[in-house]
């Protein structure tokens, strides 16, 4: 659905790029994962695939999006969210399935609720009135509902206790391996990601401009026997599950 060939991102008042002869694939049915430490490029490379990066970088190399193919956004700070209505109307007015003036399908916005691992009750609650991991599970609830091709989830796990981020990942997977969607994640914790992605792009920090990222496309199973590269390897053996 989305092809990415020779991919080079330069911030404008750097030498170096910050991601450079970048190619990749997302397909229907697939987890990608975005690994890496802030600064490394992942919000960066998921806004130039969106078409919203700033005018403070500059992009050659191809990105090709199937013309058919509907996109969702799941951002990463919850000021996205609208402070002035209630959490069930902002899922109401993304249900694809309504015109604009009929938008009110609580059975809809109770399962996006639900595979958000959000009791029913937030519909009828105000941004304010949540914390900030409810609110950030909000931000999932409003791509599930509107069901697209592709969902990109910037650090949808970020604030949120451990308890509710498996079941929610796992969705995000059943998503893409059961009704054949494209999911791309974004995450500073390979633990997260590592059961339920297909293929994991780990991205490595290019120290404020100085050196280029580092680069590996790879698998969770190359990770986990060994056949990565050192910082793909340093994350896995960072895990706590290894501290012994």
């Amino acid at each position: 659905m989305i092809q990415i060939s020779a991919l080079h991102i330069k911030q404008k008042d750097h030498q170096i790029p910050l991601l450079s002869n970048l190619s990749l694939s997302i397909d229907k049915g697939e987890v990608l994962a975005i690994i890496g430490a802030s600064g490394c490029g992942k919000s960066v490379l998921i806004n130039t695939i969106m078409n919203s990066l700033s005018s403070d970088f500059s992009v050659t190399g191809e990105i090709n999006i199937d013309p058919t193919v509907q996109m969702a956004l799941v951002p990463q700070y919850i000021g996205a969210l609208n402070p002035t209505a209630k959490i069930g109307s902002q899922l109401a007015q993304f249900d694809p399935t309504k015109k604009w003036y009929q938008r009110k399908n609580t059975t809809a916005i109770h399962k996006a609720l639900t595979f958000a691992q959000l009791p029913q009750s937030v519909a009828s609650l105000y941004p304010y009135q949540l914390s900030g991991g409810m609110a950030k599970r909000v931000l999932s609830a409003l791509a599930f509902i509107q069901n697209p091709d592709v969902i990109i989830a910037d650090e949808p796990s970020c604030g949120i206790n451990d308890e509710y981020v498996e079941p929610l990942f796992q969705h995000y997977q059943h998503l893409a391996h059961n009704e054949k969607k494209g999911v791309i994640i974004i995450s500073h914790d390979l633990k997260h990601v590592i059961d339920i992605a297909d293929r994991i792009l780990v991205l490595n920090n290019n120290d404020d401009g100085n050196q280029l990222s580092s680069i590996e496309y790879t698998s969770p199973k190359h990770i986990k026997e060994g056949k990565s590269q050192p910082y793909s390897q340093a994350l896995w053996k960072a895990l706590p599950s290894h501290w012994e």
